[in-house]
Protein backbone atom coordinates (compact mmCIF):
# COMPACT_ATOMS: atom_id res chain seq x y z
CA UNK A 1 0.00 0.00 0.00
CA UNK A 2 1.59 3.03 -0.77
CA UNK A 3 0.87 4.67 2.85
CA UNK A 4 0.57 8.16 2.43
CA UNK A 5 -2.75 8.95 0.58
CA UNK A 6 -4.47 6.01 0.75
CA UNK A 7 -3.90 5.48 4.37
CA UNK A 8 -5.38 9.50 4.32
CA UNK A 9 -8.44 8.23 2.60
CA UNK A 10 -9.08 4.95 4.48
CA UNK A 11 -8.88 6.95 8.01
CA UNK A 12 -11.02 10.16 6.65
CA UNK A 13 -13.21 8.51 3.74
CA UNK A 14 -11.72 12.31 1.71
CA UNK A 15 -9.47 12.27 -1.68
CA UNK A 16 -7.15 15.07 -1.82
CA UNK A 17 -5.93 15.30 -5.53
CA UNK A 18 -4.10 18.30 -4.85
CA UNK A 19 -1.17 16.39 -3.11
CA UNK A 20 1.54 16.62 -4.92
CA UNK A 21 2.64 12.78 -6.03
CA UNK A 22 -0.65 11.76 -5.50
CA UNK A 23 -1.01 8.14 -5.63
CA UNK A 24 -4.81 6.51 -3.68
CA UNK A 25 -7.57 4.74 -4.39
CA UNK A 26 -8.82 7.59 -6.94
CA UNK A 27 -9.18 8.22 -10.39
CA UNK A 28 -8.49 12.25 -10.82
CA UNK A 29 -12.50 12.49 -10.81
CA UNK A 30 -14.77 12.23 -7.89
CA UNK A 31 -13.51 12.90 -4.76
CA UNK A 32 -15.90 10.23 -2.84
CA UNK A 33 -14.22 7.04 -2.01
CA UNK A 34 -16.80 5.25 -1.96
CA UNK A 35 -16.81 4.81 -5.41
CA UNK A 36 -13.43 3.35 -5.26
CA UNK A 37 -14.12 0.51 -2.77
CA UNK A 38 -12.46 -2.55 -4.19
CA UNK A 39 -10.58 -5.92 -3.80
CA UNK A 40 -7.16 -3.72 -3.09
CA UNK A 41 -9.00 -1.25 -0.87
CA UNK A 42 -9.98 -4.44 1.22
CA UNK A 43 -7.25 -5.98 1.36
CA UNK A 44 -5.01 -2.62 2.48
CA UNK A 45 -7.30 -2.24 5.48
CA UNK A 46 -7.48 -5.89 6.10
CA UNK A 47 -3.33 -5.96 6.40
CA UNK A 48 -3.11 -2.34 7.81
CA UNK A 49 -6.24 -2.30 10.13
CA UNK A 50 -4.70 -2.94 13.54
CA UNK A 51 -2.23 -0.07 12.93
CA UNK A 52 -4.48 2.41 11.53
CA UNK A 53 -6.58 2.07 14.84
CA UNK A 54 -4.27 2.30 17.23
CA UNK A 55 -3.29 5.19 15.54
CA UNK A 56 -6.51 6.63 15.44
CA UNK A 57 -7.37 5.60 18.73
CA UNK A 58 -3.62 7.47 20.36
CA UNK A 59 -4.30 11.22 19.65
CA UNK A 60 -0.60 11.63 18.06
CA UNK A 61 -0.27 13.36 14.89
CA UNK A 62 0.69 11.71 11.78
CA UNK A 63 4.02 12.90 12.33
CA UNK A 64 4.67 11.10 15.36
CA UNK A 65 3.15 7.72 14.51
CA UNK A 66 4.51 8.07 10.64
CA UNK A 67 7.56 9.94 10.55
CA UNK A 68 9.08 9.31 7.34
CA UNK A 69 6.04 8.71 5.43
CA UNK A 70 3.81 11.55 6.10
CA UNK A 71 2.60 14.50 4.63
CA UNK A 72 1.48 17.35 7.35
CA UNK A 73 -0.82 19.03 4.78
CA UNK A 74 -2.73 15.21 4.78
CA UNK A 75 -4.09 16.30 8.25
CA UNK A 76 -6.03 13.47 9.55
CA UNK A 77 -8.98 14.55 12.10
CA UNK A 78 -10.00 12.81 14.06
CA UNK A 79 -12.75 12.37 16.74
CA UNK A 80 -12.00 10.06 19.38
CA UNK A 81 -15.63 9.05 19.37
CA UNK A 82 -16.13 7.90 15.32
CA UNK A 83 -14.86 5.43 13.89
CA UNK A 84 -12.20 5.90 10.69
CA UNK A 85 -14.17 5.30 7.33
CA UNK A 86 -12.32 2.24 6.35
CA UNK A 87 -14.03 0.86 9.40
CA UNK A 88 -17.63 1.87 9.08
CA UNK A 89 -17.69 1.37 5.40
CA UNK A 90 -15.28 -1.94 4.76
CA UNK A 91 -15.77 -4.37 7.35
CA UNK A 92 -17.99 -7.14 6.94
Amino acid sequence: MDTRSKRHELLTGRIEYAVQGYSGYGNGISTNVADFISDEMRADWKANREQLMEFWRSGKSEAEVFPDDCLPWLYTWRRPDRLPWAEMHLMD
